[in-house]
């Protein structure tokens, strides 16, 4: 697979990821008086902490603020329910967020911008090899990626937990044509309660790009990475705060409110499976739609996003099992 195409996916898994991240833009950030009820801080720092001058912060309420000296953006939010916000500054995406209004009204997050080596070229180059411009792109994608792998519209894409060495792969469709698959597997939790996840991007069956991440205890953060794209050596990759934040968990209650058909058959890949279907209303005219099934890691074997009675795009297990472990020695 030429770098290209590794970029062209990447650019896809953005697009999915702008849909499936907050919905607070949905409705246009106001309410019905259009009075400001929750605001929140985002610092913004550089080189030596100072104020990264420029940075643009965005919210899906329709917000966008441009940092100065101050170093510090605030976001002001007129409706309760989820929001993403990104942190970007020349073009690189440095920082991600989840945010649920009004719990997180009144706090501040701080996202830190570390400039990454010039690529030189070759093997060698910084953000796995390559050419100036995949490096800058994989700096800017990799946080929505694993926005994208680890959560749908800003919540949590799994109904129950993995335990260590249990993985499951995915299917990805979108507009009706078979885009990617996406393998995700929990390698291991160290004695400080930190994880080591296993995360491969395939694209048309051929080749793909292997990351190992360590997320810190309540995978509030990715404390490390390591990626290995195909015909090279595992390399080590620059890791800033607030490149992840953890997906919203919904509550029991609101999980067997949302079950709307019991027993339904329900076939993908990985076999057919007797299913929960359960039905979010994450915006007007757009369903969340899972099905839930017991014994498979995470307890979901089918997940899509509908809208205007149309599939968006939607997931379907390929495959589930145990024994993963490290392949880049991670750990």
């Amino acid at each position: 697979m030429t770098r290209l195409r590794y970029v062209k996916a990447f650019i896809l898994v953005a697009l999915l990821a702008a849909t499936t991240s907050g919905c607070g833009g949905c409705f246009g950030g106001y309410n019905m008086l259009g009075i400001p009820l929750f605001s929140m801080k985002i610092e913004v720092r550089g080189p030596n902490n100072a104020a990264l001058i420029g940075a643009v912060v965005s919210c899906s309420s329709g917000e966008t603020v441009t940092v100065d000296s101050s170093g510090v953006a605030k976001l002001s939010f007129s409706d309760a329910g989820p929001y993403y916000i990104s942190v970007r500054y020349q073009d690189n995406m440095i920082a991600s967020y989840n945010v649920s209004m009004p719990s997180d009204g009144g706090k501040t997050l701080t996202a830190n911008y570390v400039p990454s080596a010039a690529p030189t070229g070759g093997s060698g180059a910084a953000m796995g090899g390559g050419s100036n411009a995949f490096a800058m792109m994989g700096a800017r994608l990799y946080p929505i990626l694993f926005q994208y792998v680890f959560n749908a519209y800003g919540y949590s894409m799994d109904l129950s937990a993995y335990t260590p060495g249990q993985f499951t792969q995915w299917q990805i469709t979108s507009d009706g044509e078979k885009e990617y698959s996406t393998r995700k597997a929990f390698l291991t939790k160290l004695p400080n309660g930190q994880e080591w996840w296993q995360v491969s991007f395939v694209s048309n069956d051929k080749d793909s790009l292997l990351m190992e991440v360590l997320f810190s205890d309540k995978h509030e953060s990715i404390r490390r990475m390591r990626q290995k794209f195909p015909n090279e050596s595992p390399k080590e990759v620059p890791v800033t705060e607030g490149w992840y934040t953890t997906p919203m968990q919904l509550t029991p209650e609101s999980i067997e409110g949302s079950v709307v058909k019991r027993g339904v058959s329900v076939t993908v890949p990985a076999g057919t499976f007797t299913c929960d279907q359960l039905e979010f209303g994450v915006a007007p005219g757009m369903t969340l739609r899972l099905f839930r099934a017991a014994n498979v890691p995470g307890g979901v074997v089918k997940y899509e996003m509908v809208g205007q009675d149309k599939d968006m795009y939607k997931g379907e297990l390929m495959s589930y099992g145990n024994g993963a472990a490290t392949e880049l020695g991670s750990y």
